[in-house]
This record gives structure tokens, C-alpha cells and sequence, in this order.
């Protein structure tokens, strides 16, 4: 309030319109002949593309099949579409070099309109009003100058008017997948913002309520025509900071907005949008925890590089936050990727303790009957092939050993590709002489062998409860052959 009455009695506001003959400057002037040239070109192109579009529709319509008419006609369109595109970008790069520009106003005499001279170049003679001025709007008609803050400005007052929308299989098809990304994106923007909330106040989130809820909010708007509704970031954080505590907050501030609307909005036309901007920074610095990323770089390289990216990317596509959180997924997943193609596998070895441990890490002797490996993580297609790499290794690296013990207990799942894999690695190494056994596998990893008719292949006692099962039996078949084994990595007793 009391910002907004200061910049009501300071004239924080200081707007004024100018034709183009008004700048004294033919730099600026010529980028502005050729600002609203582009802009009349945009407009011809959209009508054109419009009536394309119509012919294509039409034609589309009445061959039903593809035709060369389609095709040329199509191809019209997207080049169409191509110059717009083109045209459009030529007009942003202008608009940030006018914006660029900064100009002294001169007082016009005699009911001559003002002039505006580049900043230090005023004729000689000439007064300036005392403020710098610059271009906030070009296009076809007047300039809008702007020589002092932003404010919020004229809004408009009162409700929409209900009505439904117009609805046609036409329409449908043309806006079902538009329709489909919007909501996605949409969602997964709310729920990433109500995750960071549930964060900070230790609350527990229902996903499918927030669905729910987000659904219902776009039905009811489209019924006043409104903009696709989703979760906002910032006004959360203000919500938060306010101290709601339930969703009831969201109720009151729904009637006070209704209230406004209807019989505030004059008074809020002198309010700064800098104040705005700083209320909302204020409110959102306290939810950037860099501690959380400091700790996910500590735990794992892979989740703080991910979280790092999903800040960056959000700060640079601000303030479509969308493009970040998408990024940082697909950064996320990329990652996961990554580090499950090549889980940790332990060639093991019998500890003081009478534990199977990793033989590398504690210096454990190897065993000249049986090679005992474990394979950390779920067996899948981005994987098997690391994991067939690895049980080669081990076992040409111990070529004495005529039995090779797979310990799955880490083994959480197994795909088609593992399946398979397992399949021909257990053909392969028994037309070479080595027998395969598989301990501790999980009932979910059993049960696709069973499936697949891998359990079959494996035949009758290649599988056991346990790695000590395992290793008993092997020893015993080993010791029943006549062979001199060694006791490396018997179970004691």
C-alpha cells in the first residue's frame, strides 16, 4: 500500500506516445521503418498460412488419401510457416536494439509535437525535460516511450462471462497431442513445486489428489475461457511465507482475489511491478535449500550433478520452468542410465569372520575349484552385456577353477536381454568345461527363469537358497571326483 501511494504521489509512472518522425535519430528511425515493414509482412504471412491451412483441410478432407495436391499443398504451408518464423525472429533482434536505445525529450513549442534526441546529442538550444526515455512498444502506429518505473497498470475489472466451449472432432484432433503435453507438463510442474512444499513444512503429498484437483481446475476454467492452470512456484512460496497452513488458504485468497476484481483493481494501477518482483523473490530465496544439493553431492556425484543442471536450466529458461524440470529429468535419467550400466561386481572370497567379502578389497585368497562372483544390481538390457564382460574375466583370470558360482542376492530384477544373456553365457562356459550354479536369487528373478524355461535349461541342482548351500555342494561333488581341493572358500563349520 504504501509503495503504491508513493508511486502514485512521485509519478513513478512517466509514459508519453511518439510518432516515429519524432525520434531524432535515423539509426533508430530506419530500424523502426523496417520493425513495421516485418510487422505488415507477419500479419500477411499469418493470414496466408491461415488460408493454407483451410485449402489443406479441405483437400484433406475430400480425397481422404495422399495425394501430390496434399503434399504440394503441405509444402506450401510449412514453407509459410518457415518465413514466419524467420520474420518473427528478425523483429525480436530489432525490438532489443530499439529498446536499446536512449533518448532526451524536448518540448515541442507552439503545439509541436515533443522530439526525442539520442542520450548527449541535443541540438543546440535545446532543453530536456531531466529524464532519459526509451522505447517500450514499437509497431505500426505510435511509439510507446516510457522515461520512468513499470507499474502494474490498467486491469481489467470485473468477471469473465461463463460460457461453453466451442467443441467440434475437428478441433479435438487438432488439439489432442497440444492438449496432452500441456498437461503433462503441467502436472509435473505442480507436483514438483507441491514436492517442495510437502518438503519444507514435513507434510505427506497424494499425487493423484493434486491430478484430481488440477483436472477439475481446468474444467472449470475452460468454461470462462481461460488459461490451462497449473501450479505456481512463487505464489506458493508468498502462500507459505504468509503462513497458510491448510488448503483453505487458497479459498480466501480465491474470495479476496473475487473482491479485487470487482472493486479494487483502480487502486492498483499505480503499484510497481519492482515491488512485486522483490515480495516474490523474497518469498522464494527461503525455498532454495543449497544444503539439499550440497548433501546429494556428497551421497552421489551423479544426483548433485542432476540437481545442479535442473537449477541451472531453470534459472535459464525462466520462466518456463517447464524446460528446466525437463532438462533435469532427462538429465536424471541419462545419469541412472549411466550408472547402472555398470554395477559393482565383487569377485569373492572367504573373510576370518566365515563371511563371503569382496576378494580385491580384503586380500582374500581365490579358490582352484570354484569362482565365486556378485553382481550388484538388477539385470537388464543396458547392463548384460557388462555383466557377461565381467563373468569372462573372472573366470579366465582363475582358469583352474572348473565351477563358477553366481551369487544373485543382489540381483533384483531380470529382463528379456538378462534372460537370454544367462542363457547363452551358461551354454557357452559348459561347452568350455565350467559348471554355472546361481545362489540367492529373488523369487521375482526366479520366476521370469521359470517362465522363459531358463530353469529348465539350468537343469536340477544348479540352483540354491544360499551362496554356503552352494559352495557345500560344489566342494562335496569336487571332493566325491578325487580332486585335491583347497579350502579356500569352503564354509567353516
Amino acid at each position: 500500500v504504501l509503495t503504491t501511494v508513493v508511486s502514485w504521489a512521485i509519478g513513478f509512472e512517466r509514459n508519453s506516445k511518439a510518432s516515429v518522425e519524432a525520434i531524432m535519430d535515423p539509426e533508430a528511425r530506419a530500424l523502426l521503418a523496417e520493425f513495421a515493414r516485418t510487422e505488415g509482412r507477419i500479419d500477411e504471412l499469418n493470414a496466408q498460412i491461415a488460408a493454407k491451412a483451410g485449402t489443406l483441410k479441405q483437400v484433406l478432407k475430400e480425397s481422404g488419401e495422399l495425394s501430390h495436391e496434399i503434399v504440394t499443398t503441405n509444402y506450401e504451408l510449412e514453407l509459410l510457416r518457415l518465413q514466419l518464423r524467420d520474420r518473427e525472429s528478425e523483429n525480436r533482434k530489432r525490438n532489443r536494439t530499439i529498446r536499446s536505445f536512449v533518448f532526451e525529450r524536448v518540448a515541442g513549442a507552439a503545439g509541436q509535437p515533443d522530439a526525442f534526441f539520442p542520450q548527449g546529442k541535443l541540438t543546440a538550444g535545446a532543453q530536456s525535460d531531466g529524464r532519459l526515455w526509451r522505447i517500450a512498444r514499437a509497431g505500426k502506429g505510435d511509439l510507446k516511450m516510457v522515461g520512468g518505473g513499470e507499474v502494474v497498470g490498467g486491469i481489467p475489472k470485473g468477471l469473465p462471462s461463463f460460457s461453453l466451449p466451442k467443441m467440434s472432432w475437428d478441433m479435438l484432433g487438432t488439439l489432442f497431442s497440444t492438449a496432452i503435453v500441456i498437461s503433462l507438463v503441467g502436472f509435473m510442474e505442480a507436483i514438483s513445486i507441491a514436492k517442495a512444499m510437502a518438503a519444507k513444512t514435513r507434510q505427506k503429498i497424494d499425487p493423484n489428489q493434486e491430478l484430481l484437483g488440477q483436472g477439475l481446475a481446468n474444467l472449470v476454467g475452460a468454461l470462462s475461457q481461460s488459461f490451462p492452470v497449473s501450479g505456481s512456484f512463487s505464489r506458493s512460496a508468498v502462500n507459505l511465507n504468509a503462513g497458510a497452513m491448510t488448503g483453505m488458504s487458497s479459498v480466501f485468497t480465491g474470495v479476496f482475489v473475487l473482491l479485487t476484481l470487482l472493486f479494487l483493481t483502480p487502486l492498483l494501477y499505480h503499484l510497481p511491478q519492482a515491488v512485486l518482483a522483490a515480495v516474490i523473490i523474497m518469498a522464494v530465496i527461503g525455498l532454495v535449500n543449497f544444503e539439499a544439493i550440497k548433501h546429494a553431492w556428497q551421497a552421489s556425484r551423479h544426483d548433485g550433478i542432476a540437481a545442479i543442471a535442473t537449477f541451472v536450466a531453470t534459472l535459464a529458461f525462466a520462466p518456463h520452468l517447464d524446460n528446466g524440470i525437463l532438462v533435469g529429468a532427462g538429465l536424471a535419467i541419462l545419469l541412472y542410465l549411466v550408472r547402472t550400466m555398470k554395477p559393482r561386481v565383487a569377485i569373492l572370497g572367504r573373510y576370518a569372520d566365515g563371511t563371503l567379502r569382496d576378494a580385491a578389497v580384503h586380500d582374500l585368497p581365490a579358490s582352484d575349484v570354484v569362482t565365486a562372483v556378485r553382481f550388484d544390481g538388477r539385470l537388464y538390457f543396458a547392463n548384460v552385456s557388462y555383466f557377461e564382460d565381467a563373468i569372462l574375466e573372472a573366470v579366465a583370470n582363475n582358469p583352474k577353477a572348473g565351477n563358477l558360482l553366481v551369487v544373485g542376492d543382489g540381483i533384483n530384477e531380470l529382463d528379456a536381454s538378462g534372460e537370454e544373456v544367462i542363457h547363452h553365457l551358461v551354454d557357452r562356459l559348459r561347452s568350455n568345461g565350467v559348471n554355472v550354479f546361481f545362489a540367492g536369487l529373488k523369487k521375482q528373478v526366479i520366476d521370469v527363469m521359470r517362465a522363459t524355461g531358463l530353469l529348465d535349461h539350468l537343469g536340477p541342482g544348479s540352483l540354491f537358497a544360499t551362496a554356503d548351500m552352494a559352495l557345500e555342494a560344489i566342494y562335496a561333488s569336487a571332493a566325491a571326483a578325487g580332486k585335491d581341493a583347497d579350502q579356500a572358500l569352503l564354509p567353516q563349520k
